[in-house]
Protein backbone atom coordinates (compact mmCIF):
# COMPACT_ATOMS: atom_id res chain seq x y z
CA UNK A 1 0.00 0.00 0.00
CA UNK A 2 2.94 2.24 0.90
CA UNK A 3 4.78 2.33 -2.44
CA UNK A 4 1.09 2.40 -4.15
CA UNK A 5 -0.17 5.05 -2.26
CA UNK A 6 3.24 7.06 -3.02
CA UNK A 7 3.81 6.41 -6.61
CA UNK A 8 -0.06 7.63 -6.93
CA UNK A 9 0.58 10.79 -5.01
CA UNK A 10 4.16 11.61 -6.73
CA UNK A 11 2.56 11.08 -10.33
CA UNK A 12 -0.37 13.49 -8.87
CA UNK A 13 1.86 16.01 -7.84
CA UNK A 14 3.65 16.48 -11.34
CA UNK A 15 0.11 16.47 -12.84
CA UNK A 16 -1.35 18.39 -10.65
CA UNK A 17 1.27 21.62 -11.82
CA UNK A 18 -0.80 22.18 -15.02
CA UNK A 19 -4.03 22.54 -12.90
CA UNK A 20 -2.54 26.64 -11.34
CA UNK A 21 -0.04 27.54 -13.65
CA UNK A 22 -2.27 29.87 -16.06
CA UNK A 23 -2.70 31.12 -13.07
CA UNK A 24 0.56 31.39 -12.06
CA UNK A 25 1.43 34.02 -14.77
CA UNK A 26 -2.15 35.38 -15.17
CA UNK A 27 -0.65 38.82 -14.44
CA UNK A 28 1.87 38.63 -17.07
CA UNK A 29 -0.28 37.36 -20.17
CA UNK A 30 -3.23 40.15 -19.15
CA UNK A 31 -0.47 42.86 -19.93
CA UNK A 32 0.65 41.17 -22.74
CA UNK A 33 -2.95 40.55 -24.27
CA UNK A 34 -4.72 42.91 -23.10
CA UNK A 35 -6.76 40.83 -20.86
CA UNK A 36 -9.13 41.95 -18.09
CA UNK A 37 -9.97 40.25 -14.83
CA UNK A 38 -13.09 39.11 -16.23
CA UNK A 39 -12.12 37.69 -19.25
CA UNK A 40 -8.83 36.02 -16.95
CA UNK A 41 -11.75 34.21 -14.69
CA UNK A 42 -13.42 33.04 -18.09
CA UNK A 43 -9.78 31.34 -18.94
CA UNK A 44 -9.64 29.76 -15.54
CA UNK A 45 -13.45 28.90 -15.62
CA UNK A 46 -13.09 26.88 -18.72
CA UNK A 47 -10.71 24.72 -17.37
CA UNK A 48 -13.16 23.41 -14.90
CA UNK A 49 -15.80 23.39 -17.44
CA UNK A 50 -13.56 20.37 -19.44
CA UNK A 51 -12.54 18.85 -15.75
CA UNK A 52 -16.57 18.83 -14.92
CA UNK A 53 -17.44 17.72 -18.24
CA UNK A 54 -15.05 14.61 -18.45
CA UNK A 55 -14.86 13.47 -15.11
CA UNK A 56 -17.70 11.67 -14.48
CA UNK A 57 -16.84 9.99 -17.57
CA UNK A 58 -13.33 8.81 -16.07
CA UNK A 59 -14.95 7.55 -12.78
CA UNK A 60 -17.63 5.83 -14.36
CA UNK A 61 -14.95 4.39 -16.43
CA UNK A 62 -13.29 3.47 -12.95
CA UNK A 63 -16.07 1.49 -11.77
CA UNK A 64 -15.72 -1.36 -14.94
CA UNK A 65 -11.72 -0.95 -15.97
CA UNK A 66 -8.66 -0.48 -14.85
CA UNK A 67 -8.01 3.30 -12.86
CA UNK A 68 -4.32 3.21 -13.55
CA UNK A 69 -5.62 4.37 -17.62
CA UNK A 70 -7.64 6.64 -17.00
CA UNK A 71 -4.77 8.13 -14.73
CA UNK A 72 -2.37 7.71 -17.63
CA UNK A 73 -3.88 9.06 -20.39
CA UNK A 74 -5.37 12.03 -18.84
CA UNK A 75 -1.88 12.75 -17.43
CA UNK A 76 -0.48 12.55 -21.06
CA UNK A 77 -3.67 14.64 -21.95
CA UNK A 78 -2.93 17.32 -19.81
CA UNK A 79 0.57 17.52 -20.38
CA UNK A 80 0.68 17.61 -24.40
CA UNK A 81 -2.19 20.65 -23.85
CA UNK A 82 -0.23 22.29 -21.40
CA UNK A 83 2.48 22.49 -24.20
CA UNK A 84 0.49 23.47 -27.10
CA UNK A 85 -0.44 26.61 -24.42
CA UNK A 86 2.91 27.42 -24.53
CA UNK A 87 3.74 27.09 -27.81
CA UNK A 88 0.65 28.84 -29.58
CA UNK A 89 -1.57 30.38 -27.12
CA UNK A 90 -1.69 34.31 -28.02
CA UNK A 91 -5.06 35.55 -26.75
CA UNK A 92 -8.36 34.72 -25.36
CA UNK A 93 -9.65 32.46 -27.60
CA UNK A 94 -6.76 30.33 -28.43
CA UNK A 95 -6.03 30.30 -24.35
CA UNK A 96 -9.99 28.72 -23.53
CA UNK A 97 -9.10 26.00 -25.96
CA UNK A 98 -5.86 24.80 -24.11
CA UNK A 99 -7.59 25.13 -21.09
CA UNK A 100 -10.25 23.23 -21.80
CA UNK A 101 -7.87 20.36 -22.97
CA UNK A 102 -6.05 20.63 -19.91
CA UNK A 103 -8.98 20.48 -17.74
CA UNK A 104 -10.38 17.37 -19.51
CA UNK A 105 -7.11 15.67 -18.73
CA UNK A 106 -6.88 16.41 -15.13
CA UNK A 107 -10.14 15.34 -14.88
CA UNK A 108 -8.79 11.41 -15.29
CA UNK A 109 -6.61 12.03 -12.59
CA UNK A 110 -8.08 12.98 -9.26
CA UNK A 111 -11.11 10.22 -8.86
CA UNK A 112 -9.63 7.37 -10.41
CA UNK A 113 -6.42 7.91 -7.68
CA UNK A 114 -8.70 8.32 -5.25
CA UNK A 115 -10.89 4.97 -5.77
CA UNK A 116 -7.60 3.16 -5.64
CA UNK A 117 -6.60 4.70 -2.45
CA UNK A 118 -9.84 4.25 -0.93
CA UNK A 119 -10.01 0.66 -1.68
CA UNK A 120 -6.35 -0.45 -0.32
CA UNK A 121 -5.67 1.63 2.78
CA UNK A 122 -7.10 0.33 5.82
CA UNK A 123 -10.58 1.75 7.01
CA UNK A 124 -8.89 3.00 10.61
CA UNK A 125 -6.18 5.09 8.44
CA UNK A 126 -8.35 6.01 5.42
CA UNK A 127 -8.59 9.54 6.26
CA UNK A 128 -4.69 9.96 6.42
CA UNK A 129 -4.19 7.87 3.41
CA UNK A 130 -6.62 10.27 1.66
CA UNK A 131 -4.83 12.89 3.36
CA UNK A 132 -1.53 12.37 1.63
CA UNK A 133 -3.37 11.89 -1.65
CA UNK A 134 -5.15 15.32 -1.76
CA UNK A 135 -2.13 16.85 -0.26
CA UNK A 136 0.28 15.99 -3.32
CA UNK A 137 -2.65 17.32 -5.53
CA UNK A 138 -2.24 20.58 -3.24
CA UNK A 139 1.53 20.76 -3.30
CA UNK A 140 1.55 20.02 -7.01
CA UNK A 141 -0.94 23.31 -7.81
CA UNK A 142 0.97 25.49 -5.45
CA UNK A 143 4.30 24.09 -7.24
CA UNK A 144 3.18 26.53 -10.13
CA UNK A 145 3.53 29.67 -8.53
CA UNK A 146 6.56 28.56 -6.98
CA UNK A 147 8.16 27.80 -10.15
CA UNK A 148 6.56 30.95 -11.83
CA UNK A 149 8.11 33.22 -8.41
CA UNK A 150 11.26 31.64 -8.98
CA UNK A 151 11.54 30.84 -13.41
CA UNK A 152 9.51 33.81 -14.71
CA UNK A 153 11.97 36.73 -14.45
CA UNK A 154 14.35 34.29 -16.64
CA UNK A 155 12.02 32.07 -19.19
CA UNK A 156 9.40 33.73 -19.18
CA UNK A 157 5.85 32.75 -19.08
CA UNK A 158 5.94 29.97 -21.78
CA UNK A 159 8.88 28.54 -20.14
CA UNK A 160 6.53 28.56 -16.98
CA UNK A 161 3.88 26.78 -18.88
CA UNK A 162 5.98 24.80 -20.86
CA UNK A 163 8.21 23.44 -17.46
CA UNK A 164 5.08 22.66 -15.66
CA UNK A 165 3.10 20.50 -18.75
CA UNK A 166 6.45 18.50 -19.15
CA UNK A 167 6.10 17.09 -15.51
CA UNK A 168 2.21 15.97 -16.70
CA UNK A 169 4.17 13.52 -19.26
CA UNK A 170 6.07 12.61 -16.69
CA UNK A 171 3.61 11.55 -14.55
CA UNK A 172 2.40 9.56 -17.38
CA UNK A 173 5.46 8.13 -17.52
CA UNK A 174 4.89 6.86 -14.18
CA UNK A 175 2.18 5.30 -13.77
CA UNK A 176 2.14 3.63 -17.06
CA UNK A 177 5.25 1.95 -15.30
CA UNK A 178 3.54 1.21 -12.11
CA UNK A 179 1.55 -2.66 -11.64
CA UNK A 180 -2.15 -2.13 -10.95
CA UNK A 181 -4.17 -5.86 -11.57
CA UNK A 182 -6.39 -5.27 -14.41
CA UNK A 183 -9.00 -7.13 -12.07
CA UNK A 184 -8.46 -4.46 -9.63
CA UNK A 185 -11.81 -3.81 -7.17
CA UNK A 186 -14.15 -3.40 -10.26
CA UNK A 187 -16.90 -3.98 -9.41
CA UNK A 188 -18.91 -1.81 -11.62
CA UNK A 189 -22.79 -2.52 -12.24
CA UNK A 190 -24.29 -0.76 -15.89
CA UNK A 191 -24.97 2.87 -15.67
CA UNK A 192 -29.09 3.16 -15.49
CA UNK A 193 -30.96 4.13 -13.56
CA UNK A 194 -30.91 1.61 -10.39
CA UNK A 195 -27.53 2.76 -10.32
CA UNK A 196 -28.14 6.45 -10.18
CA UNK A 197 -30.88 5.58 -7.91
CA UNK A 198 -28.18 4.04 -5.52
CA UNK A 199 -25.82 7.02 -5.58
CA UNK A 200 -28.34 9.36 -5.39
CA UNK A 201 -28.83 8.94 -1.88
CA UNK A 202 -29.69 11.57 0.59
CA UNK A 203 -26.79 11.22 2.52
CA UNK A 204 -24.38 10.87 -0.56
CA UNK A 205 -25.67 14.24 -1.69
CA UNK A 206 -25.34 15.87 1.38
CA UNK A 207 -22.19 14.93 1.32
CA UNK A 208 -21.35 16.06 -2.22
CA UNK A 209 -23.10 19.17 -1.36
CA UNK A 210 -21.19 19.83 1.68
CA UNK A 211 -18.01 19.28 -0.67
CA UNK A 212 -19.27 21.98 -3.27
CA UNK A 213 -19.28 24.52 -1.39
CA UNK A 214 -15.89 23.87 -0.02
CA UNK A 215 -14.84 23.75 -3.71
CA UNK A 216 -16.70 26.68 -4.56
CA UNK A 217 -14.92 28.60 -1.84
CA UNK A 218 -11.43 27.03 -2.10
CA UNK A 219 -10.97 26.86 -6.38
CA UNK A 220 -11.76 30.80 -6.45
CA UNK A 221 -9.17 31.63 -3.23
CA UNK A 222 -6.63 29.33 -5.32
CA UNK A 223 -7.03 31.16 -8.50
CA UNK A 224 -6.76 34.41 -7.34
CA UNK A 225 -4.65 34.44 -4.34
CA UNK A 226 -1.52 34.62 -6.71
CA UNK A 227 -2.74 37.63 -8.92
CA UNK A 228 -4.07 39.10 -5.05
CA UNK A 229 -0.96 39.02 -3.58
CA UNK A 230 1.11 40.33 -6.98
CA UNK A 231 -1.53 43.18 -6.18
CA UNK A 232 -0.42 43.58 -2.41
CA UNK A 233 3.58 43.86 -3.10
CA UNK A 234 2.85 45.98 -6.39
CA UNK A 235 0.85 48.49 -4.14
CA UNK A 236 4.22 49.26 -1.91
CA UNK A 237 5.58 49.48 -5.45
CA UNK A 238 8.58 46.38 -4.36
CA UNK A 239 10.71 45.20 -7.31
CA UNK A 240 9.92 41.92 -8.69
CA UNK A 241 6.39 42.61 -7.59
CA UNK A 242 5.09 39.41 -9.98
CA UNK A 243 7.97 37.26 -8.91
CA UNK A 244 7.81 37.60 -5.27
CA UNK A 245 3.77 37.80 -5.31
CA UNK A 246 4.01 34.42 -7.10
CA UNK A 247 6.61 32.90 -4.06
CA UNK A 248 3.94 34.13 -1.27
CA UNK A 249 0.87 32.79 -2.98
CA UNK A 250 3.28 29.28 -3.50
CA UNK A 251 3.69 29.19 -0.16
CA UNK A 252 0.06 29.69 0.89
CA UNK A 253 -1.27 27.12 -1.44
CA UNK A 254 1.46 24.95 -0.45
CA UNK A 255 0.75 24.97 3.23
CA UNK A 256 -2.48 22.91 2.54
CA UNK A 257 -0.21 19.80 1.88
CA UNK A 258 0.16 19.19 5.10
CA UNK A 259 -3.24 20.61 6.24
CA UNK A 260 -4.69 17.43 4.34
CA UNK A 261 -2.77 15.09 6.08
CA UNK A 262 -3.59 16.89 9.73
CA UNK A 263 -7.52 17.00 8.07
CA UNK A 264 -7.75 13.55 7.57
CA UNK A 265 -5.86 12.20 10.91
CA UNK A 266 -7.94 14.40 13.22
CA UNK A 267 -11.25 13.36 11.14
CA UNK A 268 -9.84 9.44 12.12
CA UNK A 269 -9.90 10.30 15.87
CA UNK A 270 -12.51 13.04 16.07
CA UNK A 271 -15.26 12.43 13.66
CA UNK A 272 -15.36 13.67 10.06
CA UNK A 273 -18.17 16.35 10.79
CA UNK A 274 -16.73 18.07 13.70
CA UNK A 275 -13.50 18.14 11.64
CA UNK A 276 -15.05 19.17 8.56
CA UNK A 277 -16.71 22.07 10.29
CA UNK A 278 -13.88 23.43 11.86
CA UNK A 279 -12.05 23.97 9.23
CA UNK A 280 -14.74 25.27 7.49
CA UNK A 281 -15.71 28.06 9.65
CA UNK A 282 -12.17 29.19 10.09
CA UNK A 283 -11.91 29.28 6.26
CA UNK A 284 -15.11 31.50 5.74
CA UNK A 285 -14.00 33.66 8.27
CA UNK A 286 -10.96 34.23 6.72
CA UNK A 287 -12.51 34.90 3.10
CA UNK A 288 -14.97 37.56 4.77
CA UNK A 289 -12.16 39.52 5.78
CA UNK A 290 -8.56 39.24 4.02
CA UNK A 291 -9.79 41.10 1.16
CA UNK A 292 -10.28 43.85 3.31
CA UNK A 293 -7.11 43.57 5.12
CA UNK A 294 -4.14 44.67 2.79
CA UNK A 295 -3.32 48.24 4.63
CA UNK A 296 -1.30 45.42 7.08
CA UNK A 297 2.03 45.00 7.36
CA UNK A 298 3.57 41.83 5.77
CA UNK A 299 4.47 40.54 9.07
CA UNK A 300 0.80 40.94 10.36
CA UNK A 301 -0.86 39.91 6.58
CA UNK A 302 1.08 36.69 5.91
CA UNK A 303 0.48 35.09 9.43
CA UNK A 304 -3.39 35.27 8.44
CA UNK A 305 -2.95 34.28 4.77
CA UNK A 306 -1.14 31.31 6.10
CA UNK A 307 -3.83 30.09 8.69
CA UNK A 308 -6.48 30.83 5.30
CA UNK A 309 -4.37 28.64 3.39
CA UNK A 310 -4.73 25.89 6.00
CA UNK A 311 -7.98 25.90 6.86
CA UNK A 312 -9.46 26.35 3.30
CA UNK A 313 -7.89 22.58 2.16
CA UNK A 314 -7.57 20.71 5.31
CA UNK A 315 -11.13 19.38 4.96
CA UNK A 316 -10.98 18.54 1.92
CA UNK A 317 -10.11 14.86 1.92
CA UNK A 318 -12.78 14.36 4.66
CA UNK A 319 -15.27 14.85 1.99
CA UNK A 320 -13.98 11.81 0.06
CA UNK A 321 -13.17 9.61 2.81
CA UNK A 322 -16.68 10.46 4.63
CA UNK A 323 -18.23 9.06 0.54
CA UNK A 324 -16.26 5.94 0.36
CA UNK A 325 -17.25 4.96 3.85
CA UNK A 326 -21.03 5.35 3.51
CA UNK A 327 -21.66 4.48 -0.16
CA UNK A 328 -21.91 0.97 -1.48
CA UNK A 329 -18.75 -0.64 -2.32
CA UNK A 330 -19.38 -1.33 -5.73
CA UNK A 331 -20.25 2.24 -7.04
CA UNK A 332 -17.68 4.24 -4.85
CA UNK A 333 -16.07 5.55 -8.31
CA UNK A 334 -19.42 6.68 -9.38
CA UNK A 335 -20.26 8.01 -6.41
CA UNK A 336 -16.97 10.16 -5.72
CA UNK A 337 -17.49 11.03 -10.15
CA UNK A 338 -20.71 13.13 -8.76
CA UNK A 339 -19.30 14.48 -6.22
CA UNK A 340 -16.74 15.64 -8.39
CA UNK A 341 -18.85 16.61 -10.54
CA UNK A 342 -20.59 18.74 -8.09
CA UNK A 343 -17.98 20.68 -6.50
CA UNK A 344 -16.34 21.36 -9.84
CA UNK A 345 -19.47 22.56 -11.35
CA UNK A 346 -19.32 25.37 -8.45
CA UNK A 347 -15.66 26.28 -9.73
CA UNK A 348 -16.62 26.95 -13.25
CA UNK A 349 -18.62 30.04 -11.70
CA UNK A 350 -16.48 31.06 -8.45
CA UNK A 351 -13.24 32.21 -10.35
CA UNK A 352 -15.60 33.78 -12.93
CA UNK A 353 -17.18 35.51 -10.63
CA UNK A 354 -14.29 36.44 -8.22
CA UNK A 355 -13.17 38.21 -11.42
CA UNK A 356 -16.16 40.23 -12.25
CA UNK A 357 -16.72 41.15 -8.64
CA UNK A 358 -13.08 42.55 -8.47
CA UNK A 359 -13.75 44.47 -11.97
CA UNK A 360 -16.89 45.96 -10.19
CA UNK A 361 -16.14 46.39 -6.68
CA UNK A 362 -12.50 45.78 -4.57
CA UNK A 363 -10.99 42.57 -3.12
CA UNK A 364 -12.61 42.94 -0.45
CA UNK A 365 -15.87 42.16 -1.82
CA UNK A 366 -14.74 39.45 -4.05
CA UNK A 367 -13.56 37.72 -1.39
CA UNK A 368 -16.34 38.27 0.87
CA UNK A 369 -18.64 37.28 -1.49
CA UNK A 370 -17.45 34.13 -1.85
CA UNK A 371 -17.00 33.56 1.58
CA UNK A 372 -20.48 34.02 2.64
CA UNK A 373 -21.73 31.37 -0.32
CA UNK A 374 -19.70 28.79 0.87
CA UNK A 375 -22.51 28.89 4.12
CA UNK A 376 -24.01 25.82 1.89
CA UNK A 377 -21.23 23.74 3.46
CA UNK A 378 -21.58 23.67 7.50
CA UNK A 379 -25.93 24.08 6.36
CA UNK A 380 -25.47 20.66 4.30
CA UNK A 381 -23.47 19.02 7.57
CA UNK A 382 -25.74 20.15 9.91
CA UNK A 383 -28.53 17.97 7.87
CA UNK A 384 -26.39 15.31 7.47
CA UNK A 385 -25.46 14.57 10.43
CA UNK A 386 -29.43 14.00 11.18
CA UNK A 387 -29.88 10.86 8.01
CA UNK A 388 -26.19 9.10 8.99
Amino acid sequence: MNRLLWTLSIAQFLAMQVWFNFSAVMPVVEKEWGLSPTQSGIIVSFFHIGYVAAVFFYSFLSDKYNPKYSFMYGALLAGISGMLFAFLANGFASALLFRLLSGIGVAGIYVPGMKIVAQTAQPEKRGGAMGIYVGSLVAGSGSSLLISGLLIAAVGWQGVITITSFSALVAAVMIYFLHIPNDFQLRGTPLNMALLKRVLTRKNLLVSLGYTGHSWELYAMWAWIGPFMVYYFSERQVDNAVSIGNLSGALIVMIGSIATFVGGKLSDSYGRIKVINLFVLISIVCSLIIGWLTDLTLWLFLPLLLIYGFSIIADSPIYNTTLTEIAEPEIIGTALGIQSVMGFSATIFSPMLFGVLLDLFNWGIAFSIIGLLTFVTPISLWFLKRVI
